[in-house]
């Protein structure tokens, strides 16, 4: 027996509504896999600079640094000082005193020798240091006077020299004695 007609169309309806909602799955997965793979691409597509980076290496040699003559302020006179005063040797030796000093004996700048790569900037640093009395520890300030910078020659290996002044800070109530300190510099490549 055949069965009834309304069910056989309900069949092929069903039947077709099932195959438009497969299609469509079908259909809908196919567009997710076509845009997953389209904003994939896109975005990791490479593209290179239209102007490449350079890459730049500049290789030094170590600096070193070395003294070869210590500064000297000579003999120093506390004559007449009523006040701070300074006493000064400039970076050729050449002494200056303050008011109500007087300067004596042979004087002389400190030279400093550095070494390094040819043709280079160095940086000079210097700082203020405390001389101490060898008699009774008192503390004067020395504050050095060094160029901010040497140019290094055509050969290195010599290096080149450097000098270096500086002036001490006195009062009246100084005491006497020698009174010695290291000097605060250093150098580095500009």
């Amino acid at each position: 027996m055949k069965p009834p007609p309304w069910t056989e169309s309900s069949s092929v309806t069903d039947q077709w509504e099932f195959q438009t909602m497969t299609n469509f799955a079908r259909l809908l997965t196919a567009a997710a896999v076509v845009s997953a793979f389209a904003a994939t691409s896109a975005t990791a597509a490479p593209v290179g600079a239209s102007t490449p980076a350079t890459a730049r290496a500049k290789i030094v040699k170590p600096l070193t640094l070395t003294k070869t003559q210590d500064l000297d302020f000579g003999t120093v006179l506390l004559q007449n000082v009523t006040g701070p005063t300074t006493v000064s040797v400039s970076s050729t030796g050449v002494a200056t005193c303050g008011t109500g000093t007087v300067c004596s004996g042979t004087t002389q700048q400190a030279i400093y020798n550095v070494t390094g790569t040819n043709n280079q900037v160095i940086r000079v640093f210097s700082a203020a240091t405390n001389l101490v009395n060898a008699n009774d520890s008192t503390t004067i300030v020395f504050t050095p006077a060094a160029p901010a910078t040497v140019t290094m020659p055509n050969s290195g290996n010599t290096g080149v020299n450097f000098n270096v002044g500086g002036a001490i800070a006195l009062t009246v109530t100084t005491t006497d004695g020698v009174y010695t300190g290291n000097m605060n510099v250093t150098v580095d490549y500009n």
